[in-house]
């Protein structure tokens, strides 16, 4: 019976990662002047795409449902229960301190390579050239602050209002990372509770905010993973959906329509449909842990593939981890669910 699972997961991330293999940041990958080529070109014309490959598509849905359901299946097994759960609920505490280093190491990253939370957003297009020196070490600075947990709710303030300056230079682009905002928020509620410097005066704070944090500290997960799952429906639709030439000249210029025996456009229209499915997991709370080890499996796949530096990455592997650590929290679709059947129903595993 556990060879059969094992063989059902494994059958099923083959399937599954065949479309998303495409699924680089193709801003990172293509040259400036191919992206800004592209932007200009029309969306994907998903209709077409669909009407040339109807029986492909639906063969694939297939594969997609069945394996959601078999992660399911196994994720409900008393069996697998009872052998992963003393193993992965210890986790849950250092979630916090997962999602803090994370966002600290990438906000350093981002202030050495002087681009704002991405290699496509340099800092001389935000700020004039004089100012660039100073930004590039404020970042680096609060990057550091936050991965040791020194100030750390200062330090995520002032973050988030440079999260808030970018919004009127990027507007909507800056969805793409919602996750760094995601990350923001919990660093600012619970970021200080586990091995950080100024963990001794987590909660001393104003009595009159106390009833604020505490409402904040319950939903701190809940915001990441939603920030999370829009970034990552943001990012598909932009560069599959509204200026899908940026993914086919990926899939061209790498030769995935030669390792795949797809035509390029339905492999994006695949890695798409795939990309949303993830981030609405995540928004929704269904198969957090699977979801989690999916990303990471298909970014590492990435990574090696497609030769992408590795710092703009930084912040999606960590969040990622440190999902996976947290779990389900009580606000979550797929534990919901099994609470209204049995009120002491323990949290599925994947």
């Amino acid at each position: 019976m556990k060879m059969r699972h094992i063989a059902y997961i494994t059958t099923a991330l083959t399937a599954l990662l065949l479309p998303a293999i495409a699924s680089a940041h193709e801003v990172y990958v293509l040259p400036p002047d191919v992206v800004a080529r592209d932007l200009t070109m029309p969306g994907l014309p998903v209709l077409n795409i669909f009407h040339d490959h109807t029986a492909s598509f639906f063969f694939w849905m297939f594969i997609t449902v069945w394996a959601v359901m078999t992660v399911l299946s196994i994720s409900l097994s008393k069996p697998v229960e009872r052998y992963l759960s003393p193993v992965l609920r210890p986790l849950k505490r250092y979630a916090p301190l997962a999602a803090r280093l994370t966002l600290g190491t990438a906000i350093f990253a981002s202030g050495y390579m002087a681009a704002l939370f991405g290699p496509e957003l340099p800092l001389t297009a935000f700020v004039s050239p004089e100012f660039i020196p100073i930004l590039k070490l404020i970042l680096m600075v609060l990057g550091v602050m936050v991965a040791v947990g020194l100030f750390t709710r200062a330090a995520a303030v002032a973050l988030m209002i440079v999260f808030a300056s970018s919004l009127p230079h990027y507007g909507t682009y800056m969805l793409t990372y919602a996750n760094y905002l995601g990350e923001m928020f919990v660093t600012l509620v619970v970021g200080n509770t586990s091995l950080a410097l100024d963990r001794y005066v987590h909660h001393r704070y104003p009595r009159v905010f106390h009833a604020m944090f505490q409402w904040c500290e319950d939903r701190a997960f809940l915001i990441l993973r939603v920030m999370f799952g829009i970034s990552l429906i943001f990012a598909s639709v932009y560069a599959k959906l509204l200026h899908a030439q940026l993914a086919l000249d990926t899939v061209t210029r790498y030769g995935l329509d030669h390792v795949f025996p797809f035509q390029a456009p339905f492999i994006v229209l695949g890695a798409f449909a795939i990309e949303v499915l993830l981030g609405m997991f995540f928004v929704f709370g269904i198969e957090i842990r699977f979801a989690s080890l999916f990303l990471l499996f298909w970014l590492s796949l990435s990574l090696l593939y497609f030769g992408e530096a590795v710092w703009p990455h930084i912040i999606l592997a960590g969040v990622a981890i440190a999902l996976f650590m947290h779990g389900y929290d009580r606000y979550t679709i797929e534990l919901g669910y099994l609470r209204r059947k049995g009120r002491r129903a323990k949290e599925p595993i994947f």
